[in-house]
């Protein structure tokens, strides 16, 4: 520990010398290649005099990277440095795809654990589940390890193999994996929603990838062929963007020839560039569509979905997106090395910078000289109706989702979905299909309780830390009286708690045995019934006159 804090701390010198002289030079008019040839000096000296003349001896590869990383922090979080051992980060953005096993991983109760298990891959095929946690990753305890180290040492080169030791239901167990190309679905699912009646075409895209692009042109030409196409919902939900040339690409799919899709403005006026659709659209334009967002839906995302709204081709519902109005490239540096730099603004094609967190008004370090602010707030779409620049895109049609309970977080935590499925199965061998019951809901209440299952509410915790705040200290007597007396009132409402939760208990425990028994298509397919932001999308689709409304064209 002593050796990584000196590390860091050298690391903040070197960065705050090379700071100070970049403040000191930018005062003067120099030329922008002579500012960079004097800073440079500045760093190769302080890097050169570290690496002779230190009292310990230093890793200089990691020194350089730690400087790298230290003043790429002083800017917006997604300009980033990939060494040589980040070709599968890379590659995972451009193409999603990555050395791994076929796993997520998440942390329950402090602990790292397998939260899904991919059809068809290593760990799978190797006797995995969701829900075993992790102890060790080629032998090394990932008690005091980081998220991000952990999730790494999972992934790695195709064909290397890595050990894993885990905790199943307090037996100890150990894998032996090889690593595969894990190809990540760009459309995890498309299909009419009511198959042979109301001809609604609907795609999930979870990435905006290479394969982006021709993926949902072989769903819409698939709905086109079925001759009953009357509307097109695109679940952009959860989508954290991707690469802006298939962001581009997907709007030949939607609107007009030539529309204006989107600008993109960088540090010089001269960098400023409009893109325009291209080609024919696929979709004809009597097809209604709609376009379904939330808090995670992000990036190009934002750009497919901002460009819609403002050229009225398509109505968006949900809730209001990320604020992500930034563009990024990859630059290669050398041996391998590359960067993800900012190097633009977006803005729709009704001149709004949906950014949320504008990082170059609100930057701690002054590094940023030009600090012009995009004051308008209010825009109109193509039609004419009124849109906003506050941080993401607003839908349309807000449909809020309800937060989950504490009881259902943690009966998730505690992994009772889990092995409630692993019990059921045990007692159903050969099962086909699942749809929870009132009676499934009864057997679970018994299930749990035989488990000993001790439920701590979010209540229960703030009264446990009043308790030991007020304990032996020299407060009223009578403080302890309440905190009783409160205590007994919130057991009472907890007595109820899982009867109110019964409906999203009831769901998690069919999306907890579906994944045994049917494929992720047929899962995602499950879950439409209970999905109130599609079913409202479902509804404007198949109303002309409210989806003509919402456009302003009645």
């Amino acid at each position: 520990m002593k050796r990584i804090f000196k590390l860091k701390y050298l690391s903040l010198l070197l960065l705050a010398g090379f700071t100070f002289f970049l403040g000191t030079t930018m005062e003067r008019n120099d030329d922008i290649y002579d500012k960079i040839n004097k800073n440079m000096d500045v760093f190769g000296k302080v890097y050169k005099e570290i690496a002779l003349n230190y009292v310990d001896e230093i890793d200089a590869d990691k020194f350089v990277k730690a400087g790298i990383e230290g003043m790429l922090g002083t800017l917006d979080p997604y300009t980033t440095y990939y060494d040589e051992n980040s070709k599968d980060q890379i590659d995972l953005i451009t193409a999603g795809k990555y050395g791994g096993i076929g796993v997520t991983i998440g942390v329950r109760d402090s602990v790292f654990t397998i939260t899904d298990v991919m059809n068809g891959y290593e760990a799978q095929k190797k006797g995995l589940r969701t829900g075993d946690k992790i102890i060790e990753i080629d032998g090394q305890d990932l008690r005091d390890t980081k998220y991000e180290k952990a999730r790494l040492m999972v992934r790695g080169p195709v064909g290397t193999s890595l050990s894993m030791k885990i905790d199943r239901e307090g037996e100890v167990l150990s894998f032996n994996l090889i690593r595969q190309e894990i190809i990540l679905k760009v459309v995890s699912y498309f299909g009419m929603i009511e198959p042979g009646s109301d001809g609604v075409g609907y795609i999930r895209l979870d990435r905006f990838t290479n394969n982006a692009v021709s993926e949902v042109e072989n769903a819409i030409k698939t709905f086109k062929a079925s001759g009953n196409f009357k509307g097109l919902i695109l679940d952009l939900r959860n989508n954290g963007g991707g690469l802006l040339d298939a962001a581009i690409g997907m709007f030949n799919k939607v609107v007009d020839k030539n529309s204006l899709l989107l600008i993109t403005k960088g540090k010089e006026t001269s960098s400023e560039k409009k893109y325009f659709s291209s080609e024919e659209p696929l979709v004809p334009k009597n097809v209604p569509v709609v376009i379904l967002t939330n808090e995670s839906t992000a990036s190009a995302s934002e750009i497919v979905a901002g460009a819609v709204q403002d050229l009225d081709r398509g109505v968006i519902v949900g809730t209001k997106s990320f604020g992500k109005g930034l563009v990024q490239q990859f630059r290669d540096l050398s041996n391998d090395k590359q960067m993800k730099i900012t190097t633009s603004k977006y803005f729709t094609p009704s001149g709004r910078w949906i950014q949320q967190k504008d990082y170059f008004q609100e930057n701690k370090f002054g590094v940023f000289l030009d600090k012009n602010k995009y004051s308008q707030s209010e825009f109109k779409t193509l039609g004419g109706r009124t849109v906003y620049a506050k941080g993401g895109i607003a839908p349309d049609v807000e449909i809020k989702v309800e937060g989950l309970s504490d009881i259902y977080y943690s009966l998730l935590s505690k992994d009772m979905f889990f092995k409630y499925a692993n019990n059921y199965l045990d007692k159903n061998p050969g099962l086909k299909s699942f749809k929870p019951t009132e009676e499934i809901f009864a057997d679970f209440k018994e299930f749990i309780a035989g488990k000993n299952f001790d439920y701590v509410s979010g209540a229960d915790k703030k009264i446990a830390d009043l308790r030991k705040a007020t304990d032996g200290k020299n407060f009223n007597p009578n403080i302890a009286d309440y905190l009783n007396k409160i205590q007994n009132e919130v057991a009472i409402e907890e007595t109820t708690e899982l009867e109110n939760a019964k409906e999203e208990i009831k769901r998690a425990i069919a999306e907890e045995i579906n994944k045994r028994l049917i494929s992720e298509t047929e899962q995602i397919a499950a879950t439409f019934e209970f999905d109130r932001q599609l079913q409202e999308a479902i509804k404007i689709v198949k109303n002309s006159s409210e989806y003509s409304r919402l456009l302003g064209k009645n």
